[in-house]
C-alpha cells in the first residue's frame, strides 16, 4: 500500500516537553507518512519546532474544544488514512508499516478504524502490568476470533463496559467514516463516544494486537488533570447512563474508575 495515503496530524497545544520525541518517532517510521502539526494555541514554541523539523503548522481559526481541535486535525489532510498523534506519546518505528499492511490484508475492505495495542510510559519507563491494562485486554476478547469485527452489535458490545481502544493508536479511514465528527460537548470521553458512534456505522473495526504505541502518563497531562478534578468520572457516568440507565451506570462507573486510579500520579 502506498503510504502517501497516510498522514500523522499532531494537535499540539501549550509547550509540551515531549512533543519533539513524538515528532521524532513519527519521522523514524519504517514507512514514511506525511506529518502535520495543528494548533488552536499558536506560539513561538510551536513555530520554532515546526521550523526545526520542516513541518507545516496549521492554525485552527475557530478553536472551541478538544473535539473541535480533533475534527480540524482530521480535516486538514486529504490522505485516505489519518492518525491523530498525541503530542506526548511515542510511536514504535513499525507502527505505520504494520498498520497499513493489516488494513490492506483485511478480508473486509470496509475498515472504519484500525487500532493497536500500547504500553503505558511513566517516567520514561514502560509499565506492562496494571488493572487498567487487564480490563482493556478483557474487553477486547472478541478480537481473539478475528482481527476485524464487522457486526454493529459486537462493535458496540466491546464498548459497553469501558473504553478499550487506545485513542492515539487509532487510524481513521476517511473514505469510510462518512460525516463522522468528534463530540464538542465532552473533553475526556469524547473518544469513547466516538467509537460508539462509529460502531453503529456499516464497516469494520480492525485491532492489531501488538504494542506499537507508548502512551505517556504524567502529572501535567490533560488525562491526569481530568481524573484528578473528577471530570472524567462524570463523563464516564454519562456514557454508562445512556446505555444502561442510572442505577447500573452508578455501579459500572465506580468499578471502571478503579482501573485508572494509578493514572493519577
Amino acid at each position: 500500500m502506498d503510504t502517501k495515503n497516510h498522514s500523522f496530524v499532531i494537535p499540539a497545544y501549550g509547550s509540551s516537553p515531549y512533543l519533539e520525541k513524538c515528532i521524532e518517532s513519527l519521522m523514524q517510521q519504517t514507512k514514511k507518512s506525511k506529518i502535520l502539526i495543528t494548533t488552536s494555541t499558536p506560539s513561538d514554541f510551536l513555530k520554532d519546532i515546526a521550523n526545526n523539523y520542516q513541518l507545516e503548522l496549521i492554525i485552527n481559526p475557530t478553536p472551541s474544544s478538544i473535539g473541535n481541535d480533533w475534527n480540524f486535525a482530521l480535516g486538514v489532510t486529504d490522505t485516505k488514512y489519518v492518525t491523530i498523534a498525541h503530542q506526548d506519546d511515542i510511536y514504535g518505528p513499525q507502527y505505520t508499516e504494520r498498520l497499513l499492511k493489516k488494513i490492506n490484508a483485511a478480508k473486509n475492505k470496509n475498515v472504519l478504524i484500525a487500532f493497536t495495542g500500547y504500553w503505558d510510559l511513566i517516567d520514561n519507563q514502560i509499565r506492562k502490568n496494571s488493572l487498567n491494562a487487564w480490563i482493556k485486554k478483557l474487553l477486547l476478547t472478541p478480537f481473539i476470533i478475528s482481527e476485524t469485527i464487522t457486526s454493529k452489535h459486537l462493535k458496540k458490545t466491546i464498548l459497553l463496559f469501558g473504553n478499550p481502544i487506545c485513542c492515539p493508536s487509532v487510524t481513521f479511514n476517511k473514505e469510510n467514516i462518512s460525516n463522522f465528527k468528534f463530540s464538542t460537548t465532552y473533553s475526556c470521553t469524547l473518544d469513547w463516544f466516538a467509537w460508539y458512534q462509529l460502531a453503529k456505522q456499516t464497516g469494520s473495526f480492525l485491532y492489531i494486537n501488538q504494542q506499537l504505541v507508548q502512551h505517556r502518563i504524567h502529572r501535567e497531562s490533560e488525562t491526569t488533570n481530568q481524573i484528578t478534578n473528577g471530570k472524567r468520572a462524570i463523563e464516564e457516568y454519562l456514557f454508562f447512563e445512556q446505555i444502561w440507565g442510572k442505577h447500573i451506570a452508578g455501579v459500572l462507573s465506580r468499578f471502571y474508575s478503579k482501573g485508572y486510579k494509578n493514572n493519577d500520579i
